[in-house]
C-alpha cells in the first residue's frame, strides 16, 4: 500500500511538473511573441519614394524587410533583443554583426531619400536632385551650373573681344567672376576686363590673344 500511494504520488508530482513545464513555456512563447512587432524596421513616411533611383529605393525597402527578420530571429531564437543586446555567441554574432553593418547602410539610403523628399517640397525634380546627389552640391549650385552653360551657349563661335557687343561682354565677365575674378560686370571690355582674360589664358596655358575663343570659354566653364 505504502509502495502503491508512494508511486502514485511520483506519478502525480510528474504529471504536475509535466503540466507547469508545459504552462511555463507557453507563457514565456506568448511573452516572446506578444511584443514581437518592436523589431519591426517599417520604412519611413517621411522618405521620398518616387525617388530618381529606383534601385536605391527596393534597395531600401528591401533592407527594412531584411532588418526585421534578422532582429526577430535573434529574438526568438537567441533571445537576444537588438536594442539593447549588441553581443552573442556563433551565429547570433554573426547576425548581430550582420544587422549593424545593414542598419548603417540603411540609414545612409534613408537620409538620402528623406533629402530628396525636402528638395521636392521646395519645388526640384528628379533631375535637379540627382545632379545634386551625385555631385554633393546645393541647389544653388545646380542653378549657377545651369546659368553657365547658358552663357556657353550664347558665347560659343563669338569670340569676345573688345569689338563685341555689350550683352556678350557682360556674359564673359560673369564668367571671368566665376573663376575668381572680381570685375564689374558692365559690359564694357575695359582694362580691368581684359587683365582678367589674358590672366585666366596664361594661367589655363592657352594663347593669351586676349579674345575669348571657344578654347578660352570652354575651360571657363568647367
Amino acid at each position: 500500500m505504502k509502495f502503491s500511494s508512494l508511486l502514485r504520488f511520483s506519478l502525480f508530482a510528474i504529471v504536475v511538473f509535466i503540466i507547469v513545464s508545459w504552462v511555463y513555456h507557453r507563457m514565456n512563447e506568448h511573452e516572446k511573441y506578444e511584443n514581437i512587432s518592436r523589431f519591426d524596421y517599417l520604412p519611413k513616411d517621411s522618405i521620398d519614394y518616387n525617388y530618381y533611383d529606383q534601385v536605391a529605393l527596393r534597395t531600401y525597402l528591401d533592407n527594412c524587410t531584411k532588418l526585421t527578420d534578422i532582429a526577430k530571429t535573434l529574438w526568438l531564437k537567441n533571445d537576444i533583443d537588438i536594442s539593447k543586446d549588441t553581443k552573442g555567441s556563433g551565429e547570433a554574432q554573426s547576425r548581430i554583426n550582420h544587422y549593424k553593418a545593414l542598419l548603417k547602410y540603411t540609414k545612409i539610403l534613408e537620409t538620402k531619400l528623406y533629402e530628396s523628399k525636402e528638395l521636392k517640397e521646395q519645388g526640384l525634380d528628379n533631375v535637379v536632385i540627382a545632379e545634386i546627389m551625385d555631385k554633393g552640391i546645393t541647389p544653388g549650385a545646380v542653378e549657377n551650373e545651369k546659368d553657365k552653360m547658358a552663357a556657353y551657349d550664347f558665347l560659343k563661335g563669338k569670340n569676345t573681344s573688345p569689338k563685341s557687343g555689350k550683352t556678350e561682354i557682360w556674359e564673359m565677365q560673369k564668367l571671368l567672376n566665376e573663376n575668381d575674378y572680381n570685375l564689374s560686370i558692365n559690359g564694357v571690355f575695359d582694362a580691368a576686363t581684359d587683365s582678367a582674360l589674358f590672366d585666366f589664358q596664361r594661367t589655363n596655358n592657352i594663347y593669351p590673344s586676349h579674345v575669348c575663343d571657344d578654347i578660352t570659354l570652354k575651360k571657363l566653364v568647367e
